[in-house]
């Protein structure tokens, strides 16, 4: 499984979490701009329809502090969203070992430069694949890895960390802005918050 096959998997899995999301966000918006409408309308009946001076400041503080707390309530919802959608990716990355997976693990080995690796951790259904690559090393199974390996030469001053999982933190600022947009696209259809 490639990059455009987990970002289809986490489109997937995240379509209904994501518009939950959302859809709460949009209510407090909507919320706070119903509480910054009525605040406004009693501000024009108390001055009688005229709104200069004192009573215009206080309008366009009043403004001001609802558009701040729409944008704040839009951009935790993004960090929600964000955090969930990386929480799942780190979850499908087993996924990846699917097809092909010895070659990708050869590929992998072949990345590191030609020295002695005295150790290597790796998720404990390649121990086997790993005596095969590094024949000379110490491996350690670590269910914490899905795929790939952690490195060490050199006495440990030497280290690799070659896992599935660094490399999808490595990537994630690519695929953060690719997922948002296919998010804000699935979403339209509920709406974003715009200070409607």
């Amino acid at each position: 499984m490639g990059c455009n096959e987990l970002i289809e998997s986490l489109r997937k899995a995240s379509e209904g979490r994501v518009c939950a999301i959302w859809t709460d966000a949009e209510e407090e918006a909507r919320k706070i701009w119903a509480d910054v409408s009525h605040e406004i309308g009693r501000m024009r009946e108390e001055y009688a329809g005229t709104l200069s001076g004192p009573a215009h400041a206080e309008v366009s503080t009043i403004l001001m502090e609802a558009h701040k707390k729409a944008r704040m309530i839009g951009l935790s919802a993004e960090d929600v969203i964000s955090k969930r959608l990386f929480s799942l990716a780190m979850t499908l990355l087993l996924r990846l070992r699917n097809e092909g997976y010895e070659d990708l693990f050869g590929r992998l080995a072949r990345e590191l430069p030609p020295l002695r690796w005295q150790t290597l951790k790796v998720n404990p259904d390649d121990v086997d694949l790993a005596r095969k690559y590094f024949p000379d090393a110490e491996i350690f199974p670590d269910g914490n890895i899905a795929g790939g390996f952690r490195a060490t030469a050199e006495a440990e001053r030497i280290r690799v960390v070659n896992t599935f999982e660094k490399r999808l933190e490595r990537a994630w600022a690519d695929l953060l802005p690719v997922l948002m947009g296919d998010v804000y696209h699935e979403i339209s259809d509920v709406g974003t918050i715009t200070g409607r």
